[in-house]
């Protein structure tokens, strides 16, 4: 065998290299120190089987616990990440990134009670952790618990302000309670804090519609798709909205847009017909219906305008 850090040849027998000197017994804290260096180059499985090997030496080796809980999570095995995460925590004294990664195996198998006092232990711990609360609060939220989430998401912006993911969330949880000024205050402050935030940048122009303002929530829904050009919400909505002020050729532009990303979105189709039939622009609004009624026949909204459309045509 060779030495690891010289690599001079040494006898298996031998306790340390002769030549630099390196301890060459392969104790418990050496054989993980080689693990977590095959981990981070991507060798999982090695560093599984070194972990394994040092568990054998000392089984209340909490780190190796540890580290197996994190491998069997990235490789997506949830509930052996657990029963090694659980096994890590009996044998810490430090236990508070063991219970977040816990939390966190949890929240993934769809546990929620537990992930929720999980998060809540690892706060005991460390009440400062912001990452702490905004997963705590999305345990909460799943379990539809807006107060609990609400307060937990506040604790993470208390925390950390400019906690973007936090007041995102925070926002959607105002917007489905229909506080829609707290909303864009929230999605403002994302915006803010990170103007190519997408999601944000469109869910304020949502809320905004909902509160009326028609021109900055499509100029909200323009800079989504000037953002992201294959986001194909931001067009349709930015239809929507030209629609209902009335800006019809605006609102064809728009629609036309969505459908190029989007052919087999019926709604939309519908909706560009519509506003083809408001504008006398008969031919076209006939063939987004029928784009319609491909997608869906027998469509009944579809079916109604057809037939109005061919009135004219049979009393002339």
């Amino acid at each position: 065998m060779r030495c690891p850090r010289c690599q001079a040849v040494v006898s298996k027998q031998a306790r340390f290299c002769e030549l630099c000197g390196v301890k060459l017994e392969r104790d418990a804290r050496s054989l993980h120190d080689e693990a977590v260096d095959l981990y981070h180059r991507g060798q999982v499985e090695q560093a599984l089987a070194l972990w394994y090997e040092a568990l054998k030496l000392d089984p209340a080796f909490s780190q190796a616990h540890y580290y197996i809980g994190l491998a069997l999570y990235d490789q997506g095995d949830l509930p052996r990440a657990i029963k090694a995460f659980r096994s890590a925590l009996s044998k810490t004294r430090e236990p508070f990134r063991i219970l977040f990664k816990l939390g966190l195996a949890q929240y993934g198998l769809g546990d929620l009670a537990a992930s929720v006092e999980s998060f809540r232990q690892a706060l005991q711990v460390n009440p400062a952790s912001a990452e702490t609360c905004y997963r705590l609060g999305l345990s909460y939220l799943r379990q539809s618990d807006l107060a609990r989430a609400q307060a937990a998401l506040d604790d993470a912006i208390r925390l950390n302000p400019k906690y973007t993911r936090a007041l995102f969330i925070l926002g959607m949880i105002h917007s489905q309670q229909g506080d829609n000024a707290q909303a864009i205050r929230l999605f403002r402050e994302v915006e803010q804090a990170s103007p190519d935030y997408t999601e944000a940048c469109f869910e304020l122009g949502m809320a905004l519609l909902r509160h009326g303002e028609l021109e900055e929530s499509a100029a909200q829904f323009e800079k989504t798709a000037s953002n992201s050009p294959r986001f194909t919400p931001a067009y349709f909505m930015l239809g929507e909205t030209r629609r209902r002020a009335g800006q019809l050729e605006k609102a064809v532009e728009a629609y036309r847009q969505a459908l190029e990303l989007n052919p087999r979105d019926a709604e939309g189709w519908l909706h560009l017909a519509e506003c083809q039939a408001r504008l006398g622009s008969h031919k076209e609004a006939r063939e987004a219906l029928n784009e319609v009624l491909s997608l869906h026949p027998g469509h009944r909204q579809a079916t109604v305008l057809a037939a109005q459309l061919d009135k004219p045509s049979e009393t002339s």
